[in-house]
């Protein structure tokens, strides 16, 4: 697994290492039932302290992501491509609170249809975007 930290970056690296991990998933990098690297093999990896690796593990745990069972590895649980209505409601959550947000920033409509635009393009295939 290619996991790297920003260091000059503001976000977290906690924050950074989950969203790598998450976007390994939602590309097929990790599939449901991969083992993840040993929270210690992933600090070493990532030059990181054992417990910002626990820290973002716990996080991906509490999404219903992954598991961690004691004495043992991680391993992902959750299959990208079979969305749940909880998990489905949870995102229509997280994108309200954003928009929200945005709204109490003063962010025109037209900028955040091209941020959503953008980030869709990144992670989806025209056919997928198009329901096809």
């Amino acid at each position: 697994m290619n996991v790297k930290v920003n260091r000059r970056s503001k976000i977290p690296y906690y924050q950074q290492l989950t969203q790598q991990l998450l976007l390994s998933i939602a590309t097929g990098s990790l599939k449901k039932g991969d083992h993840l690297p040993s929270i210690r093999q992933l600090a070493a990896q990532t030059n990181l302290n054992l417990h910002t690796v626990h820290k973002s593990y716990k996080e991906l745990q509490k999404k219903g992501i992954i598991t961690i069972k004691p004495q043992s590895r991680a391993f992902i649980i959750v299959d990208p491509n079979k969305a749940t209505t909880i998990s489905c409601h949870q995102i229509a959550m997280k994108v309200e609170q954003l928009l929200i947000e945005a709204y109490i920033l003063g962010m025109k409509k037209s900028q955040l249809k091209e941020i959503f635009y953008d980030i869709l393009q990144k992670y989806y295939t025209e056919s997928e975007r198009d329901g096809y």
